[in-house]
């Protein structure tokens, strides 16, 4: 059975990070400045949970320089698992009249993000991530809604940006542990771009 927190809890949870950043003194470096905009589109993959085939990624975010090479915000996830399908039987022969989609399981987070930045080489900047929030897993066959459960977890993630001008585009990676019993981790890949 999953733990359910109610959102007095889910609350304190998120404001930890932001308390940690505004006892380390770091707030006043970025309170009031313009945010980077960065998100990422791309695919699931390795997704531990049924169904389990993957879909399409899409994450954004809004983060503020902390220090140097640092940047601290927020962020939302949208992660679609994959759907099943299933065989459509005559009700009077049971014979096969083709399959039809069946279960379909998608992801929704918001979460508290972290990234760090190397020094660029051949024009391209190594970059990691990391992330804590909540998640929302909901289930649906055929747009009928099946349920939701609620969740907490941490993302990991990397990958090379190529700036032209305050944009700066390249291939990521994530890997997301998810603390429930539907969707434990999966790996998201794609393209990350962030706009400064």
């Amino acid at each position: 059975m999953v733990a359910r927190r109610t959102p007095a809890k889910a609350g304190r949870l998120l404001a930890a990070p932001a308390l940690i950043l505004a006892l380390a003194g770091a707030a006043p470096a970025w309170a009031g400045a313009r945010p980077e905009l960065a998100g990422a589109a791309g695919t699931t993959l390795g997704v531990l949970g049924r169904p389990g085939g993957g879909g399409a990624s899409l994450s954004a975010a809004a983060l503020w320089r902390v220090g140097r090479g640092l940047r601290f915000g927020f962020g939302l996830f949208a992660e679609d698992m994959g759907s099943e399908t299933v065989k459509l039987r005559d009700i009077h022969d049971g014979s096969d009249l083709g399959p039809v989609a069946g279960l379909h399981r998608m992801a929704l987070g918001a979460a508290w993000r972290l990234d760090g930045e190397l020094a660029p080489a051949m024009g391209w900047t190594p970059f990691g991530s990391a992330s804590w929030g909540i998640w929302r897993i909901s289930d649906d066959t055929q747009g009928r809604d099946l349920g939701a459960i609620g969740s907490t977890g941490f993302s990991l993630g990397g990958g090379l940006r190529h700036a032209v001008g305050r944009f700066q585009m390249g291939p990521s990676v994530r890997y997301h542990r998810l603390f429930n019993e539907r969707v434990g981790r999966f790996v998201a890949a794609g393209v990350d771009w962030s706009w400064r």
